[in-house]
């Protein structure tokens, strides 16, 4: 029988020559409870794998920060640094194979894939296990625009007459068209061409008359998918595509819709065709399928959030638009908050949503359709809010001038429930209506906000309120209760969220999306590039991981606890990559308090 199991990563990846290597130089050795297996500081000599039992790993402020069980290594940092920051005790009487260092090092420049496990960071190992060729989606998520859009689009002078371009379409089988004229590029398209011609235009004038030059472009470098969500957002079936800023060519819809064959574009079909609340209902409640199927085949949770952004989005304008008449609507503007504001919420959470009015709307009329408003998402499976950050609560639901006085009173008062508040606020953005009152509440916001060390302090505070929960965690899966549950949001979603909003408001960041303000904050000097990167990689982890959960329960029919996730489900390449993860969530929420003067409060 083996000495050792090569049957899991990265052992896996061993010839059998280097396996042999390994088999002579294993050792076995056993620890019993509460026994030091690395200390930190001290040289080490070996890397070690658990066979049996549990071993807990603490950081320098003596917390449990990781858990290694059957097939987890440690420490893999030593290997590079000679020492380890932290110490490793055997929780329960555990086996594990000691490595010789030596011996680790050798094969690592020996063999480039057991190598890659122990360089790679986050993304890269996750991208080992999330990616699979040959799922049907997973082209669409890595092709570029430069390998799909039409590289022999048809081109046209301005001053061409309509009849000579009916002939050169015909000709050509082109059911679009580029025009130039006057340093101008416009568009025109087959079906434009048929109204222009069945409203009785000359066949002699000249085209560009009739010719689009509002175009929306995107880069041939820049991905299908996010082709996909442009044209989602304008709602239009064709983007110009464009090299050193210059126009070379089309894409349209039809090219890449084979890749999202009954999934997310019909869903946008769907609803824009909807014509009654009991439609957007049916199509509310198919979302999760779609989300089931576009992750099997390869879609990241990032990915899905932002898609699922813009879905929502055309939802709750589409049903506001059906429930308040259009005066209504045209003077209000209903804006979405937290996770939803941000575009990094998958499957449905509850409400939160805002109303801001003009001055001079009827507010009781308004209250009445803000009521029926969240009735309606309830029965689409957005649930209350069990906080009352929803429109139908006349704290979310003001015009213009009260909303500006409260944001200038969250900014004055400064206490708990104030900054909570502001921070919701702050992610808001807008789904239907008058953006411009939005905007006028944000400036009026930002006016408001000085540089008053105390209120950030305080606003940043909150990434500590979950310490207590974090300790609680590696007790439970330590053994000591029966439940192996852990809160992903509490334990790294939230710190990482409100750190880096609290890091943007300091900073005067205006957007909205976590990744976005991590790559402003980098860009202004704030945060290291690579804590900035780290971070982003572990955001992306722990959003997989929760919808990862979520789906289960969506799957079993349970209902949805997308922050619970069980740790026991989880294989150990996942808990390897989850204890990388939160290490980074420590490592940020460290900066964070060194930056707003938190490590004596």
């Amino acid at each position: 029988m083996d000495r050792f199991n090569f049957n899991f990563a990265p052992y896996n990846t061993l010839t059998p020559t280097e396996q042999k290597q390994l088999q002579k130089q294993v050792q076995i050795v056993f620890f019993d409870d509460n026994a030091p297996i690395i200390t930190a500081g001290e040289p080490m000599d070996a890397l070690y794998v658990v066979i049996k039992g549990v071993v807990k790993e603490l950081g320098d402020d003596g917390d449990v920060v990781a858990l290694y069980r059957t097939n987890d290594s440690f420490e893999t940092r030593a290997l590079f640094e000679n020492v380890s920051p932290h110490s490793f005790i055997c929780a329960e009487q555990c086996l594990v194979y000691a490595l010789p260092k030596s011996l680790i090092l050798n094969l690592i420049s020996s063999n480039v894939r057991f190598g890659a496990y122990f360089y790679t960071g986050i993304a890269e190992r996750l991208s080992s296990i999330t990616w699979h060729e040959g799922h049907e989606l997973s082209q669409l998520f890595h092709a570029k625009v430069s390998d799909a859009f039409h590289h022999d689009t048809l081109w046209a002078d301005g001053g061409m007459s309509l009849a000579e371009l009916a002939r050169l379409m015909r000709e050509h089988k082109a059911k679009s068209v580029l025009v130039r004229h006057d340093d101008k590029v416009g568009l025109i398209t087959e079906s434009v061409f048929r109204d222009v011609v069945a409203n009785g235009a000359d066949t002699g004038g000249a085209i560009f008359t009739h010719a689009n030059f509002g175009l929306v472009g995107i880069g041939g470098d820049d991905f299908l998918f996010n082709a996909l969500l442009t044209m989602m957002n304008h709602r239009i079936q064709r983007l110009v595509v464009k090299d050193d800023g210059q126009i070379v060519g089309i894409l349209e819809q039809m090219d890449i819709l084979a890749y999202l064959s009954s999934h997310s574009h019909l869903v946008a079909e769907r609803l824009h065709r909807a014509d009654s609340l009991d439609e957007l209902a049916k199509i509310a409640h198919s979302m999760n399928q779609s989300i089931s199927s576009l992750q099997a085949s390869g879609m990241s949770a990032v990915q899905l959030a932002r898609l699922m952004q813009v879905l929502n989005g055309q939802l709750f304008e589409k049903a506001w638009q059906m429930i308040a008449p259009p005066d209504m609507v045209a003077k209000t503007c209903l804006v979405v908050m937290g996770s939803e504001g941000r575009g990094e919420q998958v499957l449905k959470t509850d409400q939160d949503n805002a109303l801001i009015a003009d001055d001079d709307v009827d507010m009781t009329a308004l209250h009445e359709y803000a009521v029926k408003f969240s009735d309606t998402l309830d029965k689409f499976g957005y649930p209350p809010c069990m906080g009352g950050i929803m429109v139908s609560n006349p704290k979310w639901c003001q015009t213009v001038s009260d909303f500006k006085r409260t944001v200038a009173h969250w900014c004055k008062s400064a206490d708990g429930e104030s900054l909570m508040d502001m921070a919701i606020f702050l992610d808001a953005r807008t789904v239907a209506g008058k953006a411009d009152l939005l905007d006028e509440v944000k400036h009026h916001l930002n006016a408001h906000l000085d540089k008053d060390v105390g209120m950030q302090m305080n606003f940043a505070r909150a990434i500590m309120q979950f310490d207590e929960h974090n300790r609680g965690f590696f007790a439970k899966m330590l053994g000591k209760t029966d439940n192996h549950k852990m809160d992903i949001k509490k334990m790294g979603l939230f710190p990482v969220v409100h750190g880096v909003r609290a890091l943007a408001l300091k900073a005067r960041i205006d957007e909205t999306s976590t990744f976005e303000r991590l790559i402003a904050l980098k860009n202004q000097g704030v945060i290291s590039d690579t804590l900035a990167k780290d971070t982003v990689d572990a955001l992306g982890y722990l959003m997989n991981i929760r919808l990862n959960a979520g789906l289960f329960y969506v799957r079993n029919g349970e209902p949805i606890s997308p922050n619970q996730v069980d740790t026991e489900l989880l294989s150990t390449l996942e808990r390897d990559l989850l204890k990388d993860a939160l290490a980074v969530v420590k490592r940020f929420k460290h900066e964070v308090k060194s930056q707003f003067g938190l490590h004596n409060v």
